[in-house]
């Protein structure tokens, strides 16, 4: 009685939220940006489903964190409302389906049975871990649970440097059940900021950076850090996301041999990235800024440097911020 009590009390809630603002159905509403993550949700077109995204930076190399995606008895501690994980069946390490079990302090519980798909595309510096929900291996529901059949979304990491790197959650999902939509969404909305937050602290165990020591992931990585021509591909590929004027971008990017060099040199030292991303920035705003005192004033501001900087390491689909619109914020 008391968990429909309490139910009663978020729908009334809710209800009194979805009174705001309509917005259309796929447009990316921030919804929360705290402890260094930001989330965003949005309407799926044609349905009553809701879809999320959250980005984040983490201080620890792509493949440690690849460690700690493969740990699925591990989930407990991370994902939210995680009572229970398992994999089922294994294909191979980057793929596998598993079995979770979700006790949500409101709705009823859940499980879940999905599969993992991890490509690693090193070339451009990152990974993509697809899971949907199968029906390859049949697990009975037990009585009192929901079964979750409709899931699907991604982990996404991109490389900013040897020791840093984005990381996107997205999520959409019909959390199924007898409640409504409304209240299992108020307390699903919260998943990728709060998995996020957990997945930071979990990296941080050394079992996963031994793991990773010697694996294919850290060689072919480690190999790539070093290339420059890699190397430039991928520190262009990440700039070219923040900004407006393409071809100007292009034309700076084609004389940065010196700061890709370094970089290469450094073996993919974050550090040296972001020297590199910030003498870029300078020569773009000297190419989009006509005042050039203002040009200047621009280059010296440390705080739109830090917020361009932040871009740069969280943009993701759902930010349609540019550098450019930075600027022309701080010029007006």
């Amino acid at each position: 009685m008391k968990k429909y009590i309490i139910a009663a009390i978020v729908l009334l809630f809710c209800c009194a939220v979805s009174a705001g603002p309509v917005h259309a159905a796929d447009v990316w509403t921030k919804i929360k940006d705290s402890n260094g993550i930001k989330s965003y949700a949005r309407s799926v077109p044609g349905t009553d489903l809701k879809e999320y995204i959250a980005v984040t930076t983490i201080d620890a190399r792509m493949e440690v964190i690849g460690e700690v995606l493969r740990d699925v008895p591990e989930f407990i501690h991370w994902i939210p409302d995680c009572a229970a994980a398992r994999i089922e069946k294994k294909y191979d390490r980057n793929t596998f389906i598993l079995h979770l079990i979700l006790n949500p302090i409101v709705i009823e519980k859940r499980d879940i049975i999905l599969k993992d798909e991890a490509v690693y595309d090193y070339e451009n510096g990152n990974a993509r871990i697809n899971f949907f929900c199968t029906d390859e291996v049949i697990i009975p529901v037990e009585k009192k649970r929901t079964r979750v059949t409709v899931m699907n979304g991604l982990y996404k990491m991109e490389y900013l440097g040897r020791n840093k790197t984005k990381f996107i959650y997205k999520l959409r999902v019909d959390p199924a059940g007898d409640i409504p939509k409304i209240i299992a969404y108020s307390v699903m909305k919260n998943y990728p900021s709060d998995t996020l937050k957990e997945l930071k602290k979990m990296v941080m165990n050394r079992k996963y950076a031994d793991a990773a020591r010697g694996s294919e992931e850290e060689r072919e990585i480690n190999s790539r850090a070093v290339n420059e021509a890699t190397v430039k591909k991928i520190f262009s590929n990440n700039m070219m996301k923040v900004v407006e004027n393409k071809s100007a971008l292009t034309s700076i990017l084609a004389d940065e041999n010196e700061g890709i060099k370094k970089i290469a040199l450094s073996g993919g030292a974050y550090e040296v990235v972001e020297k590199a991303a910030k003498d870029v920035y300078f020569k773009y705003v000297d190419k989009i800024v006509a005042d050039k005192k203002a040009a200047e004033n621009l280059k010296n501001n440390k705080k739109i440097i830090n917020e361009i900087i932040d871009l740069v390491t969280t943009t993701c689909e759902a930010n349609q911020t540019t550098i450019d619109s930075i600027v022309a914020r701080y010029i007006r």
